[in-house]
């Protein structure tokens, strides 16, 4: 997470994801680790740009404005609002 943070990413978006990346997104407070309900990789081409509405739980393809559910981050959200645990 740190790397993709530092890159200037904010949130990554998947189906699942491994615990210690999910962990360590939460701890760091680099990303917004999303999970999506269905799976996407089909539905995106590299590059496409996304938005992701925090308050809907939803992600949206830009180029066809069609939206895709996302799983509610639960308790991880605010402690990553807040900038992670060790801040």
């Amino acid at each position: 997470p740190v790397a993709i943070g530092a890159c200037g990413g904010c949130a990554v978006v998947a189906q699942s994801y491994a615990r210690i990346f999910f962990r360590n997104c939460s701890a760091t407070g680099e990303l917004y680790p999303w999970e999506s309900v269905e799976r996407l990789v089909e539905k995106f081409e590299t590059g496409e740009e996304a938005v992701i509405d925090f308050e809907k739980r939803t992600v949206r393809k830009v180029s066809t404005g069609e939206e895709f559910q996302l799983n509610d981050l639960g308790d991880v959200q605010p402690v990553i609002d807040a900038g992670g645990i060790f801040e």
